[in-house]
């Protein structure tokens, strides 16, 4: 039997209930992933490896044993992809850089053995920013494997740093991924790429078996197509690990999302950055969301964070925890090998942090006054409202300095603080997807996703697909690198 687009694009719980109720076949499900993937993945770079074998030996032994009776739970059968920095035995992981090309490790990731677990189907690696952009990046070619693209536009940068992941989800050629972010990774390409991302709370997932960045900002969080579906994951990948000392051993509640929980809600509404230039209609599609929310009960007041020194912060921390991340990279001069042009002429003595030991110390005190500061703010606010990068996704060979260099200071203190947020649509300027985020104090993952489960239950902007048509050009010459 075939299986129809809508099918593949019907999202994470829809599919575990026609698999649960033997509707569809685990088997035919994956096989129709797999041929979307072979159809339009290379036009889209969202894919470093694809692993069939793997994906049909999973689906098939999901189709027994749900025929035997057994459920694992709703992920079971439900076929996903992985950002290619999170390890899986025997099947390369890159780090999406050419150094790591050829790293195959010997064992999966802590988060890969609880989707396995789960009865996931794992479908490929993904494509990401070369080092999730530590050592820095300028384009879209930052990548092992080129540009990744939105499918809303092929023209243009599908975000990063978990670039693949926004743009398999946002084609249908996976049913939710796995992102990672440190700082906007996961929110920047749910916003180019139009689809709903989680960033946990630092600690509520586990990174044993992913690469480090920023030892004190990486997390690991779903991608998916609504919010009900990134509670489910959330829901089997959280949990402590004894491998991983920042895992929190009680992590928060989301199975349960509840359809009243905006009613008398404080929200926060921010405001939008000054620069660079907003995408039409971008104003107005924030204004429409607030309003859903406040006909949902919620109580909306205009606010502004704390004044304090956020992505100056976030900047030294990761500059400074990179560099010890990847310093035998740095030290091996094997930097140059990296496909962003600026790395051709660094020296290694070029990636030491412009901060020093005392500085890193006085960053962490900050770091102290800023969560205090936002534990004050949260007590007057349950979560935040604000726009999500509301201006278009940049053409994937134009330099993305000045998009790296608009304000982002809910970004910045969301990461330095450890904070959860949701982004998710809000609407389209022309074709391309809008986006807005809700931020909460830590482990109020099941309020944020509650309340954008309630947004997407009173829109549609999330049930819009692109056009992955053929271009009018060739291929070739849309994807010419």
């Amino acid at each position: 039997m075939a299986v129809s687009d809508d099918v593949l694009f019907s999202g994470v719980q829809a599919l575990s209930q026609k698999l649960r109720a033997r509707e569809l076949s685990p088997v035919e499900l994956a096989e129709a992933y797999l041929a979307r993937i072979d159809a339009h993945a290379a036009r889209l770079g969202c894919f470093v490896t694809v692993t069939p074998e793997r994906a049909l030996t999973e689906a098939r032994a999901a189709e027994a044993e749900l025929a035997a009776g057994r459920w694992r739970g709703p992920l079971h059968g439900v076929p996903y992809g992985l950002k290619d920095l999170v390890d899986t035995k025997g099947i390369r992981t890159t780090f999406g850089a050419a150094p790591y090309a050829g790293r195959v490790p010997d064992r999966d990731a802590a988060i890969v053995t609880r989707l396995s677990q789960a009865g996931a189907v794992l479908l490929g690696k993904l494509s990401m920013v070369e080092l999730a952009g530590g050592l820095g990046y300028h384009t879209g070619e930052a990548a092992l494997n080129g540009p990744c693209r939105t499918p809303w536009d092929v023209a243009r940068w599908a975000g990063g740093s978990s670039s693949g992941a926004g743009s398999a989800v946002a084609a249908g050629l996976v049913a939710f991924a796995i992102g990672s972010e440190t700082w906007g990774s996961i929110t920047c390409p749910s916003a180019f790429c139009g689809v709903t991302g989680l960033r946990p709370t630092y600690g509520v997932v586990p990174r044993h078996g992913a690469m480090a960045l920023s030892y004190t900002m990486d997390k690991l969080g779903p991608m998916a197509r609504t919010a009900r579906d990134c509670a489910l994951v959330l829901d089997v990948i959280a949990g402590p690990d004894a491998r991983d000392p920042s895992a929190i051993s009680s992590p928060p509640a989301v199975k349960r999302v509840r359809p009243d929980v905006a009613r008398g809600l404080r929200v926060a509404v921010l405001g939008f950055p000054d620069k660079p230039e907003l995408a039409p209609g971008a104003r107005e599609a924030f204004a429409a969301a607030a309003e859903v929310l406040r006909g949902a009960g919620a109580l909306l007041e205009p606010a502004s964070l704390p004044d304090l020194p956020y992505e100056p912060l976030a900047g030294l921390l990761i500059e400074a925890e990179a560099a010890t991340a990847f310093e035998e990279l740095i030290r091996s001069g094997r930097t140059r090998e990296l496909a962003d042009a600026s790395h051709k002429t660094r020296r290694p003595e070029d990636y030491l942090p412009k901060a020093n030991a005392a500085d890193y110390v006085r960053a962490m005190r900050v770091r102290g006054e800023i969560q205090r500061a936002l534990a004050g703010f949260f007590s007057r606010f349950d979560l935040v409202l604000a726009p999500n990068l509301p201006f278009a996704p940049p053409r994937v060979e134009e330099s993305f300095d000045a998009l790296f260099a608009s304000p982002d200071p809910l970004g910045a203190a969301g990461n330095v603080a450890g904070l959860p947020a949701v982004a998710l649509p809000m609407g389209f300027s022309g074709k391309l997807p809008l986006s807005m985020q809700l931020v909460g104090p830590p482990l109020e993952e099941g309020r944020l996703l509650s309340v954008a489960a309630l947004f997407q239950a009173r829109t549609e902007h999330h049930l819009a697909r692109p056009d992955l048509s053929p271009p009018a050009v060739p291929v070739a010459a849309v994807t010419a690198r």
